[in-house]
Parts: structure tokens; C-alpha cells; sequence
């Protein structure tokens, strides 16, 4: 019956959402709520009124008072009618509950009066209270009064969720009080309350004397404190502040106790106060609390590791809130808390040094602001008698420069971020402020290593300050003194630091100063060659190259540009023509001139080229740099950017005939920083003077493509006079084609077409380099002219066509990029022939998916995206997007592999592109790629797993569900596949299938036979999680950060990853596998696993990457042995690391150093080497108690050495043994120890054909070690005054003089 009441009664609005929320529940607690809930609904259904909030109040309301009046009194009904009233009472209309306010409080502290020991009606009661008051008319303090002092004792009782409930319910009242008449008394009496409670555990006498605190810390009084502490923390930040300002010096004061657990109750309530948005705070007072708290923590004696930290991070945050408030006063202050803060670095505790210098770092940061600056700025420039007193931001300066002093030289690392952080604040004023700080970092560097540990912080500081003020006021306090006899005293390490960090240098300083340095260094080198001092010339030579390395850094956004480049463009163009080794620092500093002006002019930077420049200019620009950017960046306004243009464009007469000259007489692979210099000038300059220069290189590429068009001999006949002997007709049009090429930015439109006409004949010539070169500046016309494309689409459309079927395959990707900008101009401007052109195209842009190039590849993979895009925009129902990929689904119909397999890879991107979109075909789409897998063909099957792993990447578990049976039957057709390598290759898909759909799902539609492949996978992760724990367990943080940071970012496209085909792909994993599979086995099995996959890495270090393919301005010609030679030794190179340093030593697994005896380092060997010399070393043991095997005649030595024959020389050396004799007792039996050796030892090399799979090799090996124990036992007690292998080989040569 009681269940049948509470489903009727659930429908009512406040007792049936009691009901219904505890209606499950077997607690008496919630038992006895329902209870009241359920009569007091049907109460008011027995008076015809709806349960509404209002009408549950009263209910409950009277309920209370008959409770309350009802003796004895069951505390359970009471305790369950208060909690039904704090659940409806926040529901309540404020106007009734106004209204019924005083009688409501009335009730509500009989309660708290009589029931203060039941914490279960405590804390509702107090709810109850917190919201009468809020409601109740906040204009009369008076009868408010007792309910919130009766809040208030709560705050400090024993039970911690009643002291918990009654802190929020009165900081919670004191935030409805705001802005009304009882919030100043609501306050005073939280003082009031604090002030009594002090008194009486301390006394009268709070905050004049120490003597007063001897309080033992488990008294009652004392616990009452800390739990009023412990209440201030949430409610100061709400109280008035005139109530603040009277409690903050007494917790200044009461820091003073020395006790830790009040200590830190303190700084925690400061520090909440400091960084509440919404406190208000007395300035004065708080100013004065900071002070006295940093004053403590210096001056005392033994400093807490666990209370400094927090105490400057509450002084940290105090003065960053003080400074929003009132910057005066924060000055005041701040020059006496800092220095007193300093004086922590002198500790010995790293915990507290970090956390004062992070301290010292953020106040600079954020309290030296420009008022502050200027103020120290002006006083220094006073006369010498009116210059008054120190101003704060030099006292500041003074105590950042005390910190370089010796006393602190344990904590310069951390002492030298905050001088930086002073610098970057300072700016350019700093040369003023901070000029001993600079001569005492100079006087730093000079220290050695052992006494300046922190050089990386050291030159970080020197940086900040060059940053700050520029080179020019740098070098003023701190010269390079280059000009001085012996160039080892001078300053040569700033000049890296220089490089680094200068920006908003000016022009004239580099043309006024460092030039004449170098051009004096210059001379000087020349006079030292004359004296035959070669070392001292190299130095001045390397000195000369460092000062013009300054360059690109002073055009790192100049402010003189465009009144001082003319200053230097005469010398940068004497430069480029005649100093080679220049021509690279002053093409960089040029372009970076250009493009950071075009920029701050607003241009739109579109070239890959030019995005990746900014991009390398924005990853230069850190710290120090940044601030001293942002400071240049008010001078950078768009009309400052374009004078400063048009003062480089006016010298382009000049430099661009020059980088034409240097241009063509430089290689092709010193080519790329010049044809961009070109194109930077180009796109700046006027346009006459551009074509003018374009007519004349297109005269001379119409004579390079007659000389071209003559016959062999003749063009033979006419090179005999060329400068260059390896300079042909098609290498001369090809260089005046890139000259062209460079000037399309500043072409106009005449000129463009003339290009173009040029172009489209070489688009059918037989030279594959011509070809690429005429695609180039076809894609750079239609991308940097949307008009010429607007005007000529159809006509460019027509000679990309007509030329498809002679395009050579180092011109390819070029040509997509043209096609790229074809089909998307017509596609974006919803041309009706836009599926036609799609469609005549699209087989040859999924060939070029499988092209063997990585750029034409990734080409045509961007081209099908891109196109996948424009369709999109298009409309909102994916029509168009659908039709494009139904194209691309047709070819599927290929008649030969290479068309489906780069079908089906098409498919793959566009679906892992356009997945929200496409992933409802993949259900049409899977079944019909599954059966392919039934082909032969392994460029198919590799095609196909590339799309399962695409379709298992985005699908998600329960749309991979219904096709996870046709897929692992597919799949299981290819486990077994060795040869192919597709094993592994299966093995990783159902390890994402298990990853995605769990074990239990692929268990059920695993073959049977193939569920050992299952097993396997389940016990290697099994291993994984294990191992994951257990470096879990011993670096918790950086693995969680670790976890986060690889599976918050959604992974980008990748072919490599996802259609693999490296030969050596599964060799880890199967090997694994095989390993954790035979770990029984015999070791000639293990030997033979090791001897299989040394084969595949060797064939794999013989394999050139991709990468290698397509440098340069050509592919790599196979065919050009010396090339490819030059290309694999590179490669062997880079797999070999530093193993060719023969200064390196050596280390063992386990961190022990290798000593190789024969002074020979170790090189890792092929298989057969390995066995050459196993075998050699097992023959040669024989040597050892007997003959030697020259009856051949294939080795020859001389006194113990082998001269000739390689294997020879490999056993002489890998068969190395000492049998002891230096220790042998001639006098007597055992051995005798010697001073400045070892103790008595013998060396014998173990012999690898010992563990060899073969009977008679592991035999042949046991013979030589059976010999040495022989020939010991033979001179055993006798002399033995020669290694075995020197006997051997003297033996060698008595055999050879006795057959003479």
C-alpha cells in the first residue's frame, strides 16, 4: 500500500519529485523524508490544493511548529521535516517568504537551539536560514542579527560538515548582502566574532609583543581559531572592506606565532582574498600585510621549505592584484618587498630559490610598468644636485644587478631569468638603467666552466639585453673590441648572441660600423697571409664571415629602411658580385627585408614558399625577441612598410641585372636563394622596369631554344668557346625559362601572355627538364593571375591536354599543380563543363597516386581534396561531392591493377577526408573491395588493407559491427602471406579491430583455425598493459601528460602509414612474435631468426628512401652510377649515425665502457663477413697448440703481422689471446701480482661457431678452445714469454725459412 501511495503521489510537483528521487532508497533517513513528503501531499489534497512550493512551505512550516511544541519530540520526524523544507524553501516566491520571515527564523533557531548536536539537522537548518535572511528586508540589520551570529558559531564547530555547510550558508549571506544597509554590520560582526575568539586563547595584548603566544596547540581555544581561519578563507573575500582592513594586520601578526598549521591557514586566506575578482580590498592595509609578510620570511632564520613557496606566491599574485588597483602604491611597496624577497636566492633549499626567483620574475612582468620607467628615466636625467633620491625601478635595477654577485652564485641560473625578464620590461631604456648589470654579465662569460655552470641562462640574459636596447647601445657598454692585436682577448662570443636576438636594429649601424670592422679584418687577414701566420688569417676570415652572418638579423625589421638602405645597397651589390661565400647571407637578409614589409603593408602571402619564409620567421621569434617585435611593431604601419618598399624597389635597376649575372653563372644547386631574391625584388618593383628586363631574357631564351633546335654537331662547334663545359642549349633555356619565371609578381599583362605563348610549345618538347620547367610557369601564371585564368581557362585546359600523352615523369607534378588551379577555377565558378573537364581528368590524377615520387603522390592527393572542397561549397545536399566521388568509384572498373589499386587508394583519402559525409557508402563499398582481396595481385591487396584501415579509423564500433565477418574473412586470406609481407600487415588491421571493437566481437567471427593469431595479440597486449603499469608506477605525471598529448590531436593524413610498403615493415613485429614463440627453441633457431632479418636490414640499408628520388631540380638517374653511388652512400651514412668517429667510446647495454685491445673500433658486419671470420677464427685455433694453414700460400707475415690477404688480417686480429705469461712464477708454482698492473689474468675470445647449428663448425670451435688449455698445461711453470698468436706466427715464419 505504502508503494502504491508513492506512485500516486509522484505526480504531484514538489513532494513527487522528493518521492520520486527516494523513492528506491532503504535508508531510514530518506524513509522518513518520503514519509513527510507523502502526508504533507496528502494534506493538501485533503484541502484541495495543488502541491506547488508555496503550499509545501506552509505545510511544512506548520508541521515545525507542532513538532517543535509536541513533547516528547521525535528528533527523526523533525530532522526529515526540516530537510523537506530545505529542499522546497529555494522554490518559494521571496515575496512570501518576506513576508513570513520573522517567524520562519524563529522556528528555524529553536531548532539550531535545541538540536545543535545532530549535524543531520543542523546543516539543513542552516540552509533554511541562509535563504529566510536573503529574502528577509535587508534595510534593518536588527532583526537579522541573532539568526546570523547563530551562523556564524556554527562556523567553528567540531563537526566538520556542519562547520563546512554554516561557512558557505554565511558567505553566501554576506554576498546577498552587498550593495544593501546590513552588509558594513553583517561584516563588523565577523570581525567582531574573530577579535573575541583571539582574545580570548592570546589575550588583550594581540600584536604588541611575541611573549603573548605561548599557546599550546591542542587547547580549545586554539582549535576555535584555527576553524574561524579556516572560515575566513571563503568568507573575507566577501566581507566590506573596512572589516578586511581591521582582520589583515592581525594576520600579519599572527604569522608571527611561528606555527605552521596557523601559518599556512593565514597565507591560504590572504592568498584567496588577493586572487578573488570580486574582493574588495584595502589598499593600504593589504600594501602593508604584503610588506610585513616578505619581511618575515627573509629576515627569519630557519626557513620552511613548505611555508616560503606559498608565501611568495601570495606576495606575488597580493601585487599583481595591487598593481590593477593602485599602481602608486604598489611602487611604494614593491622596491623594499623585492629586495627582501632577493635574499631568498641565498638560501639552501631549491624549493624555496625557485619559487623567490619565479616570485622576483612575475613582479618585474607585471608591476615595472611604463609610468615607472619614465619616472626613472626622468630623474636620471636631472641635474646632478636635483636628481634626488633613488626612484623605485633603480632600486629595482640595483637589487636584480646584486643578484650576479658572488653570494648568490649557487642560484645565477635562477637569478639570470629574472635580470632577462628586467631587461625585456625595461626596453630601451634599460642602456640607462641597467649598464653595470651588462658590464657584470660580460665579466660572467669570462669565468670558466667549473665557476659559471649556467652559461645557456648567462647568454639568454646577454640576449634580453640586445633585444632590448639594440646592438648599437649594446656594443656601446659592451664592445667587440675586434680591433685588438690578439682577436682571443676580444668579445667574438657575442656574436652569436648578436644573430640571435637582434630586431629593430638600424641599416646605418651596420653600414657605419660593422662593415669598416670587416673591411679592417679583411686587410688585416690579407697582411697575415703575407707573414705566413695561415692559423691567425683563418681566424680573421671566420671573424669577417661572423660580422656579415649579422646581416639577415639587422634586416629583421629595420626602422630605417627607407632612409638608410641606400647606405648599403652599394655594398651588398660589390658583395654579391664578388664575394661568393656572401651571396647566400645577403640574398636571406634581402628577402627577409621584402616579405616583412610586405606584410606589414598587408599584402596576401600565398606562394608555399613565401608562408613557409614567415613561418621560419615566426619560429625565430621567442621570448626577449617577441617583446622587442612588439615594440617594432608600432613603427611597421602600412605606410612606413610601403616607403620602406619603394626605397628597395628604386635600387632594383641595380640589383637585378647583378643576381641575373650571378645567376647564370652559378651551378643549379646554388641557384635557389638567387631566383628568390629575383622574385622578391620582382614583386616590389615597377612594372616597366620589369618588363624591360623580361624582354631581354626572353630574347636571349628564343636564341637558347634555336641553339637548342640546331643540329648536334653543330651545337657541338659553337660550345667550344663557352665558358661552361657542361652547358648545353636545353641547360641554358631551362635557366633563362627559371630568369622568366622569377619576374612573374612584377609582369603585367602583356608580358604574361608573351610568357605563356613560350610556355605551351615546351609543354610537347622531348626534354623531360624543359617540360618541367614550362609547367612551372604555367602553375605560377594561373596562380598568381586569377584574371589570365578568368580570360584563358579554356585555352590552358586545351595545351594540358594535347600535351598529356608526352609528359615526362619528372614534369608530372608540376602538371597537377597546373590542373589544380584549372579544375578548381571551374569548378568554384560553377561552369556547366565543370564534370566533364572532372571526368576527362580524373584518371590521370588517380595514377598519380601511385607515382613513385613523393611530391607528385602527395600532389595528387591534395588535388582530389581539394577538389572534394570545392564541390562541397557548392551546395548543401553533397550532390556535387557525390558525383565526384561516383567518378571516382567507376574506375574501379580498370582493366589493369595499377587503375584499381589507385582507385581504391583515391577512395581511401576521400573517405578519410570526408567522412561525416561519405561514410554512408562505405556499407555499398566494403563488400566490393573485399573482393578484391581474392585477387592475386599485390598492389591491389595492398591498395585494399590501406582502405580497410581507413574504414576502420572512421567508422565507429557499431557501424564496424555488421561488416566485421566479411572483412576478417578477407583479411585471413592474406595471414599466412610471408612472401608478400602482408602477414604483419593483417596482423596490425585486427589489432585495430580489436583495439575498436573489442576481443569478444573478432573472436566471434575469427575462423577457427586462425584463432591463435587472437591468442597471440592477447597476450601481447597483455605484456604492453603490464609494462605501461609498471612505468605508470614510476613516472605517473609525464605519463599522463604523454597520453593526453597523443590522443587529444586528430591525426593527419599520412600514405606511408597507411598503404606501407617498406620491406622491413613487419620485421620487428614478426620477429617479436617469433621470438616470444621459440623462446624454448634450440639456439641455431634463434640464430637462424637473427640471420633472416640482418638479410632484410641489410637490403634495407641498400634501399633509398624516397626522399632521395625526387631532389634537386631532377630525379635521381639510376642509371648515373656515380650518382647513385654518392645517394647510397649518403643514406649508409645516415643509418650509421657517428659510428665513424673513432674518438667516440664505447658502451655496453648494461652502461659499461668497451675497450677494444687491438685499438680497432667494431663495425657491424653482414652475415657472411660474420661467418668468414667465425670460420677463420674456429680454423685458427689450431694455431694455438700446432701448425698454422699456410700450406696455400695465401698469407705472408712478418714479425707476428699479417701483411697481406684481408682474411688473414681478420684472424690475426679477432684471434687475440693472452694465456698470463707476464705473471707466471718463474721461482716457484702460481702466479705473482706487479705494481702499476692488473691482477694475474688470461684472455681467450669466445668463439660464435660454438653456439653455431652446425655439429662440425660447434666441434672445429671446441678444438681451438681444447688447444689453449693444452698449450697451458704444457707451460705450466715454464716461460712463456710470448702470446700464443705471436707464437704461432713466429712458428709460421721458422716453417717458411726452413722450406727455403
Amino acid at each position: 500500500m505504502e508503494h502504491d501511495g508513492m506512485d500516486d503521489a509522484v505526480e504531484d510537483d514538489a513532494c513527487g519529485e522528493i518521492l520520486k528521487h527516494y523513492r528506491r532508497s532503504q535508508a531510514p533517513e530518506h524513509r522518513h523524508l518520503c514519509a513527510i513528503a507523502m502526508a504533507i501531499s496528502e494534506i493538501l489534497k485533503e484541502q484541495s490544493l495543488s502541491a506547488s512550493p508555496t503550499a509545501c512551505f506552509a505545510a511544512a512550516m506548520s508541521s515545525l511548529e507542532r513538532q517543535i511544541n509536541t513533547i516528547p519530540r521525535d528528533l527523526a520526524v523533525t530532522t526529515a521535516i526540516v530537510t523537506f523544507l530545505a529542499r522546497v524553501i529555494d522554490r518559494v516566491p521571496p515575496a512570501v517568504l518576506r513576508s513570513k520571515s520573522e517567524k520562519t527564523l524563529q522556528l528555524l533557531l529553536q531548532v539550531l537551539n535545541v538540536d545543535a548536536s545532530v549535524a543531520a539537522t543542523v546543516k539543513p537548518a542552516l540552509n533554511c536560514v541562509k535563504t529566510v535572511v536573503t529574502a528577509s528586508d535587508l534595510s534593518n540589520w536588527l532583526p537579522l542579527t541573532k539568526s546570523f551570529n547563530i551562523a556564524l558559531k556554527y562556523c567553528v564547530d567540531l563537526k566538520p560538515k556542519v562547520r563546512k555547510s554554516a561557512q558557505k550558508c554565511v558567505s553566501q549571506m554576506l554576498l546577498g548582502f552587498q550593495r544593501h544597509p546590513v552588509f558594513a554590520p553583517a561584516s563588523d560582526a565577523v570581525v567582531s566574532s574573530f577579535e573575541s575568539m583571539l582574545k580570548s586563547v592570546i589575550g588583550p595584548s594581540l600584536g604588541q609583543t611575541q611573549e603573548k603566544v605561548k599557546v599550546a596547540p591542542g587547547t580549545a581555544g586554539a582549535v576555535e581559531v584555527l576553524h574561524m581561519l579556516g572560515a575566513l578563507q571563503s568568507v573575507l573575500p566577501v566581507m566590506s572592506g573596512k572589516a578586511v582592513g581591521r582582520i589583515l594586520p592581525v594576520l600579519a601578526d599572527l604569522v608571527q606565532l611561528r606555527q605552521k598549521l596557523l601559518t599556512r591557514r593565514i597565507l591560504d586566506t590572504i592568498h584567496d582574498l588577493s586572487i578573488s575578482p570580486t574582493s574588495e580590498i584595502p589598499i593600504t592595509e593589504f600594501a602593508n600585510a604584503l610588506g610585513t609578510l616578505a619581511s618575515y620570511f627573509s629576515a627569519s632564520g630557519k626557513k620552511d621549505v613548505d611555508e616560503v613557496p606559498v608565501a611568495t606566491r601570495l606576495i606575488q599574485n597580493g601585487f599583481e592584484r595591487l598593481h590593477t588597483l593602485e599602481p602608486s602604491v604598489c611602487a611604494s611597496k614593491l622596491t623594499t618587498v623585492f629586495a627582501s624577497i632577493a635574499g631568498l636566492l641565498a638560501a639552501e633549499q631549491e624549493e624555496i630559490v625557485y619559487g623567490a626567483a619565479d616570485c622576483l620574475r612575475n613582479l618585474v612582468l607585471s608591476c615595472v610598468d611604463e609610468s615607472l620607467v619614465q619616472h626613472g628615466l626622468t630623474r636620471l636625467q636631472q641635474p646632478g644636485k636635483q636628481k634626488g633620491p633613488p626612484s623605485p625601478v633603480e632600486k629595482i635595477c640595483a637589487t636584480a644587478e646584486s643578484l650576479l654577485g658572488y653570494q648568490y652564485s649557487t642560484a645565477w641560473d635562477m637569478a639570470l631569468p629574472v635580470v632577462s625578464a628586467l631587461f625585456d620590461v625595461l626596453g630601451p631604456a634599460s642602456y640607462l638603467l641597467m649598464r653595470g648589470t651588462i658590464k657584470t654579465l660580460g665579466d660572467l662569460q669570462s669565468l670558466p666552466d667549473e665557476d659559471m655552470t649556467c652559461r645557456k641562462q648567462l647568454h639568454k640574459a646577454l640576449g634580453a639585453a640586445v633585444a632590448a636596447m639594440g646592438p648599437e647601445q649594446f656594443l656601446n657598454i659592451l664592445p667587440l673590441d675586434m680591433d685588438n692585436s690578439d682577436l682571443a682577448t676580444s668579445r667574438i662570443w657575442l656574436l652569436p648572441i648578436l644573430k640571435q636576438y637582434i630586431i629593430g636594429a638600424r641599416l646605418r649601424f651596420f653600414a657605419d660600423h660593422l662593415l669598416p670592422l670587416a673591411s679592417r679584418l679583411r686587410a688585416r687577414e690579407q697582411k697575415l697571409i703575407g707573414e705566413g701566420k695561415p692559423v691567425a688569417a683563418k681566424n680573421c676570415e671566420a671573424c669577417v664571415e661572423s660580422l656579415w652572418a649579422l646581416l639577415p638579423s639587422i634586416c629583421n625589421y629595420p626602422v630605417d629602411t627607407a632612409t638608410d638602405f641606400g647606405r648599403l645597397a652599394k655594398t651588398l651589390g660589390d658583395a654579391l658580385n664578388k664575394e661568393a661565400g656572401l651571396r647566400g647571407l645577403i640574398c636571406s637578409a634581402l628577402q627577409t627585408l621584402i616579405l616583412q614589409n610586405r606584410m606589414a603593408r598587408g599584402d596576401q602571402l600565398e606562394g608555399k614558399k613565401e608562408l613557409k619564409a614567415v613561418e621560419e620567421l615566426s619560429s625565430l621569434e621567442f621570448g626577449s625577441v617577441l617583446d622587442a617585435r612588439a615594440r617594432v611593431r608600432d613603427f611597421y604601419t602600412p605606410d612606413a612598410a610601403s616607403a620602406s618598399l619603394s626605397a628597395i624597389a628604386g635600387y632594383s635597376r641595380n640589383f637585378l641585372p647583378l643576381l641575373f649575372n650571378v645567376f647564370l653563372a652559378q651551378p643549379s644547386e646554388k641557384r635557389g636563394d638567387l631566383q628568390a631574391t629575383i622574385a622578391s625584388i620582382a614583386s616590389i618593383s615597377d612594372q616597366q622596369t620589369v618588363k624591360n628586363f623580361f624582354i631581354a631574357i626572353m630574347k636571349k631564351l628564343l636564341q637558347a631554344m634555336k641553339d637548342a633546335g640546331k643540329p648536334k654537331d653543330k651545337q657541338d662547334s659553337m660550345q667550344v668557346d663557352s665558358g661552361n663545359a657542361e652547358e648545353t642549349p636545353t641547360s641554358r633555356r631551362c635557366v633563362f625559362m627559371d630568369l622568366a619565371l622569377s619576374l612573374i609578381r612584377g609582369l603585367d599583362e602583356e608580358a604574361l601572355n608573351m610568357l605563356y605563348e613560350s610556355a605551351v610549345p615546351a609543354l610537347q618538347d622531348k626534354e623531360g627538364l624543359v617540360q618541367k620547367k614550362a609547367y612551372k610557369i604555367i602553375s605560377s601564371i594561373c596562380k598568381e593571375n586569377q584574371d589570365f585564368l578568368s580570360r584563358k581557362a579554356d585555352e590552358v585546359l586545351g595545351a594540358l591536354l594535347r600535351s598529356l600523352e608526352v609528359c615526362h615523369a619528372s614534369a608530372r607534378r608540376h602538371r597537377l599543380d597546373s590542373l589544380h588551379y584549372i579544375i578548381i577555377h571551374y569548378t568554384k565558378s560553377g561552369d556547366q563543363k565543370k564534370d566533364q573537364i572532372i571526368a576527362t581528368l580524373i584518371s590521370e590524377i588517380i595514377l598519380a597516386t601511385k607515382e613513385t615520387n613523393k611530391k607528385t603522390r602527395n600532389g595528387a592527393y591534395d588535388l582530389l581534396t581539394a577538389i572534394g572542397h570545392a564541390m562541397d561549397v557548392l551546395d548543401d545536399n553533397k550532390s556535387n561531392l557525390m558525383r565526384f566521388y561516383n567518378m571516382i568509384l567507376g574506375c574501379l572498373a580498370g582493366t589493369t591493377p595499377h587503375m584499381i589499386s589507385a582507385a581504391v587508394a583515391s577512395l581511401a583519402r576521400l573517405i578519410y577526408e570526408f567522412s561525416s559525409d561519405l561514410c554512408h557508402t562505405i556499407p555499398q563499398l566494403l563488400p566490393s573491395a573485399l573482393l578484391l582481396l581474392k585477387s592475386r595481385n599485390r598492389e591491389i591487396i595492398k591498395s585494399v588493407l590501406g582502405l580497410v584501415k581507413v574504414v576502420i579509423a572512421r567508422l565507429s564500433a557499431a557501424d564496424l559491427e555488421p561488416h566485421l565477418p566479411g572483412m576478417v574473412q578477407g583479411l585471413m586470406l592474406w595471414s599466412d602471406d610471408s612472401k608478400n609481407r602482408f602477414k604483419a600487415k593483417v596482423r596490425e588491421i585486427i589489432e585495430r579491430l580489436v583495439r575498436r571493437c573489442g576481443m569478444t566481437s573478432i573472436e566471434k567471427v575469427m575462423p577457427p583455425e586462425h584463432m591463435k593469431l587472437l591468442t597471440s595479440i592477447r597476450k601481447k597486449k597483455e605484456q604492453a598493459e603490464k609494462k605501461k603499469r609498471g612505468t605508470l608506477d614510476e613516472n605517473e605525471d609525464a605519463k599522463s601528460t604523454k597520453s593526453r598529448a597523443t590522443t587529444a590531436r586528430r591525426s593527419a593524413w599520412d600514405h606511408t602509414d597507411i598503404f606501407s610498403d617498406d620491406e622491413d615493415d613487419d620485421s620487428d613485429e614478426e620477429y617479436e612474435s617469433t621470438r616470444a614463440q621459440t623462446m624454448a627453441k634450440s639456439a641455431s633457431v634463434a640464430k637462424t631468426t637473427n640471420t633472416s632479418r640482418s638479410k632484410k636490414l641489410r637490403k634495407s640499408s641498400k634501399r633509398l628512401p624516397e626522399d632521395f628520388m625526387d631532389t634537386g631540380d631532377e630525379p635521381l638517374d639510376l642509371l648515373d652510377v656515380q650518382r647513385t653511388r654518392e645517394a647510397l652512400s649518403s643514406v649508409s651514412r645516415k643509418h650509421k649515425g657517428g659510428d665513424d668517429d673513432e674518438d667516440e667510446p664505447q658502451f655496453a647495454s648494461d652502461g659499461r665502457l668497451i675497450i677494444d685491445e687491438n685499438g680497432d673500433k667494431k663495425r657491424k658486419r653482414s652475415r657472411d663477413e660474420s661467418d668468414d671470420e667465425a670460420d677463420t677464427k674456429s680454423r685458427g685455433g689450431k694455431s694455438f697448440g700446432g701448425k698454422s694453414d699456410t700450406s696455400k700460400g695465401k698469407t705472408s707475415t712478418k714479425h707476428g703481422r699479417p701483411v697481406k690477404d684481408s682474411q688473414a688480417r681478420k684472424k690475426a686480429k679477432n684471434s687475440w689471446a693472452y694465456t698470463g705469461e707476464d705473471y707466471v712464477n718463474r721461482k716457484g708454482k702460481g702466479d705473482i701480482k706487479k705494481e702499476g698492473k692488473h691482477d694475474p689474468y688470461a684472455y681467450w675470445p669466445l668463439d660464435p661457431k660454438m653456439l653455431n647449428r652446425r655439429q662440425a663448425k660447434r666441434r672445429t670451435a671446441r678444438d681451438g678452445m681444447s688447444s689453449v688449455f693444452k698449450a697451458g698445461s704444457k707451460t705450466k711453470g715454464g716461460k712463456t714469454s710470448k702470446p700464443s698468436f705471436v707464437k704461432r706466427n713466429n712458428a709460421h715464419k721458422r716453417s717458411k725459412s726452413t722450406a727455403k
